[in-house]
């Protein structure tokens, strides 16, 4: 049975509602009304919404919208990025706060392998790790955030090309170090 009008994503305790639509006030209007029937069924299942952990993100070119919602009389407030599944949302798509996030995380497990290097002498031992550590962390979601700009997407091109030389003792043009270990360059996506 379809409660609301919202397209929903859920995970474990968690759910994303999402709408869309022309003018931001008949937009309001709908969400308010929404929210409404989702309470109610919520409330008619003996659940409970978490208010102080509900917020929402309006995504639109324009900064000075003003956009009310509230469930039950307690107003929700509005982000400009949002975290869900490990993934920051921001309400321009542009990408920086994920991005911003993970390049320290790229960065100590680059840091990782540097050290690793000194007391593995096998590459295939290295190649795993990297793969695990750093590789993982980077796919995750790069269909979204992968469409970034290529000014945004900078750092993650510099942090990738200093994890592929890490591979090799030598000073191998990173080209060749991509081809050799079959890793695809972020700035390829």
């Amino acid at each position: 049975m379809k409660v609301s009008n919202f397209n929903s994503v859920s995970y474990a305790d968690g759910i994303n509602l999402h709408i869309s639509g022309e003018n931001h006030k008949i937009l309001e209007k709908t969400v308010n009304h929404e929210l409404k029937k989702i309470d109610h069924w919520v409330h008619a299942n003996k659940l409970c919404i978490n208010y102080s952990k509900s917020n929402f993100m309006l995504m639109n070119n324009h900064n000075n919208i003003n956009f009310s919602v509230s469930i039950n009389h307690h107003p929700i407030s509005k982000q400009s990025s949002l975290k869900y599944l490990g993934i920051i949302l921001d309400d321009k798509l542009d990408w920086k706060p994920q991005i911003e996030k993970f390049v320290p995380q790229l960065s100590q497990s680059c840091g990782m392998l540097l050290k690793l290097k000194h007391y593995v002498i096998n590459i295939s031992v290295i190649k795993s790790v990297c793969f695990g550590l750093f590789h993982s962390c980077l796919t995750y979601s790069i269909l979204n955030w992968g469409r970034a700009n290529k000014m945004t997407l900078l750092p993650v091109i510099r942090m990738q090309k200093k994890t592929v030389r890490t591979l090799e003792y030598d000073k191998t043009k990173t080209a060749v170090l991509y081809s050799k270990h079959k890793i695809r360059s972020t700035s390829l996506i």
